[in-house]
């Protein structure tokens, strides 16, 4: 895989610089007579004019911080005049004029060049009109301004069928070539900019900024009319490149491991030090700083190159390896790049390598950053399932824990229940067995009273007992308990009772408290109803109803009795305990009494938690339940 990217990197560079050798096929045009005019005060004599001088012309070299204009003349012969000639200028600018035979051709921008025009990045066609004369002489005028690297390469003659296919290759990796990278690094920078945004890891952000900032220096050669007025156009794209070389040299030391060392701090360094350089440069200007900053910039790199392959040599991590070869790449294109634009004459025509080398560079830091992504996501889903493992490991001993806790919960409820009625026995019931023993030892008193007060107290100690020892929530076991407590004595009084009762749910949340409760309240409506009534029929019913918005329990007590005055004051203190006891019970009691017919209804919401119990149907044939304590009898 590695040896597969090196092979198509090499084959990108030879592309790119290809048509530089097919050129040779035609006239190549190296030398031309130069007429120079310069604006302002410039440090030497304008020399004599017109001179012969050699192409490339680089302005920046050639003049220093001087604007002027130039004027490049020569010949170029004719050999077919049926034949369409052409010239072929990899790169011209700032802006210019073409002249054939002293007729204007072509023309491009203003004199001097305006601050959004600049086409020195740009090849250029020009189709010569026909001639019939053996010689064509071509002048080509250049307005320049210090630090926009305007100039003149070598100018290709020949045939259209010659130099076209040459144009359209240069103008395939100049424009399109850059237009590609552009992208690249854009969608490069950004997905690691929101990787780092998610994870906040530094050496994201260092390989983000760096690909931005890669990607505005590279689109500078897709605009001959630039989006910002010269000098910031220059500025911009100058410092985003100087910004982008230590922000990536910094990226990959933090790849290895050594993103805290005194060599990355430096590189930081330099990275926001390169606005501040690239004003200078560029404004001012200051053209000796450039030279110097990459110098300083390239050393830098070369300490990074070292610590990197230092780390990859000796490392068995496969990013690290891919890491070292391609820092080794990018350096070395830079220092081709570096001299050759100091010390080689065709220095403006050649096409730089460090642009198709940064491509594989980017590529390879992308696999980089995709394989520690994959590694983390690995790591992540291990991690998940170790604390998933260990979450279940907990929630079971949880699960136990909580289960002892509702048990020792229920065993203190019940324990707690047992001494609330426990006391309730020995202040109410026992407060009333000490009355009717001081009322049988008044002379004189009637036996047939304090036997049914007796009867009374004995008939509430046993369904007080019923309710300690029931179950918990079971509404109609509670009934068959005070039907089995109380029906004898109902018989006795010559009351027919008769039982209605429906399969109940069982109510969660409900103790023996509340099942005493309800007891009590029925125990004291059948009190009344033997004391009062005089009724010779009574009937229980209990139903679940089944509403839209809740379900709750029905209990229905009705006699054939001379009926009451529900408002009256004597029927207070029953009603009115019958009530409180409804009330603790979360439900209602509703009365309605008239002579031969009495009905008290006992409304009960059952708790959206409570389970309806499995076999359904009327109850009316189902023997009295036995109480669970034996003794009572």
């Amino acid at each position: 895989m590695l040896g597969l990217r090196l092979l198509a990197l090499l084959v990108l560079v030879l592309l790119g610089t290809g048509w530089s050798f097919r050129a040779q096929a035609a006239t190549l045009v190296e030398q031309a007579q130069l007429t120079l005019t310069l604006h302002g005060d410039h440090p030497t004599a304008q020399p004599p004019e017109p001179h012969a001088v050699q192409l490339p012309y680089n302005w920046d070299q050639r003049q220093g911080a001087v604007d002027g204009e130039a004027s490049f003349a020569f010949d170029i012969s004719v050999t077919d005049p049926k034949v369409p000639q052409a010239l072929f200028v990899p790169r011209i600018g700032n802006s210019f004029r073409v002249l054939v035979d002293g007729h204007e051709l072509a023309r491009f921008g203003t004199f001097p060049p305006g601050p959004y025009d600049d086409a020195s990045f740009t090849p250029q066609y020009f189709a010569l009109p026909a001639s019939s004369a053996s010689s064509q002489r071509v002048e080509i005028v250049i307005a320049a301004q210090p630090a926009r690297q305007g100039g003149l390469s070598p100018v290709v003659a020949g045939t259209e069928a010659e130099l076209l296919p040459l144009y359209e290759n240069a103008l395939f990796w100049q424009i399109s070539g850059g237009r590609f990278i552009a992208i690249l690094s854009g969608v490069l920078g950004a997905l690691s900019l929101l990787v780092w945004l998610r994870q906040r890891e530094s050496l994201y952000l260092y390989y983000g900024l760096g690909e931005l900032f890669w990607s505005v220096q590279t689109a500078r050669v897709l605009f001959t009319h630039a989006p910002l007025p010269w000098p910031w156009w220059g500025v911009v794209p100058l410092a985003a490149f100087q910004a982008a070389v230590p922000l990536l040299c910094r990226f990959a030391l933090s790849v290895v491991g050594k993103g805290d060392t005194r060599l990355a701090r430096f590189l930081g360094l330099l990275a926001l030090l390169s606005p501040v350089t690239a004003t200078l440069g560029i404004t001012v200007p200051l053209l000796w700083l450039m030279p110097a900053w990459n110098l300083l910039c390239f050393t830098a790199g070369l300490g990074m190159v070292v610590m990197v392959v230092r780390v990859a040599v000796r490392s068995s991590v496969l990013e690290h390896r891919v890491l070292g070869v391609a820092v080794v790449l990018v350096v070395l294109s830079a220092a081709r790049d570096n001299w050759v634009m100091r010390t080689s004459p065709d220095a403006y025509a050649v096409v730089p390598w460090i642009r198709f080398a940064w491509v594989g560079f980017a590529i390879s830091l992308a696999w980089v950053i995709a394989e520690r992504m994959r590694k983390d996501m690995r790591a992540v889903a291990q991690m998940n399932a170790s604390l998933e493992a260990e979450l279940a490991e907990r929630n079971a001993a949880l699960e136990a824990v909580f289960a002892r806790e509702r048990e020792g919960e229920k065993a203190r409820g019940a324990l707690e229940e047992r001494q609330r009625l426990t006391q309730d026995l020995h202040d109410g019931l026992g407060g009333q067995l000490v009355g009717l023993l001081q009322m049988a030892q008044q002379p004189g008193a009637a036996m047939n009273d304090v036997a049914l007060h007796l009867r009374d107290a004995v008939d509430q100690l046993k369904l007080t007992v019923d309710a300690m020892h029931g179950c918990e929530g079971d509404v109609a076991s509670a009934l068959g308990s005070v039907r089995y407590r109380l029906g004898p004595r109902l018989q006795a009084a010559g009351i027919d009772l008769r039982w209605d009762v429906d399969s109940l749910p069982t109510m969660t949340g409900w103790t023996a408290r509340e099942s005493h409760q309800l007891q009590m309240l029925l125990f004291e409506a059948f009190g009344n109803l033997m004391a009062h009534a005089q009724a010779t029929q009574a009937s229980l019913g209990a139903r679940l109803v089944e509403g839209s918005e809740e379900r709750a329990i029905e209990i229905e007590l009705q006699d054939n009795g001379r009926g009451f005055d529900t408002q009256a004051a004597f029927a207070g203190k029953g009603l009115a305990n019958m009530r409180t006891r409804a009330v603790a019970l979360g439900g209602t009691l509703t009365v309605r009494s008239q002579p031969g017919e009495t009905s008290l209804l006992l409304h009960l919401p059952v708790p959206a938690a409570s389970t309806t119990p499995t076999e359904s149907g009327r109850a009316t044939d189902r023997p009295p339940l036995q109480p669970a304590n034996g003794t009572l009898r």
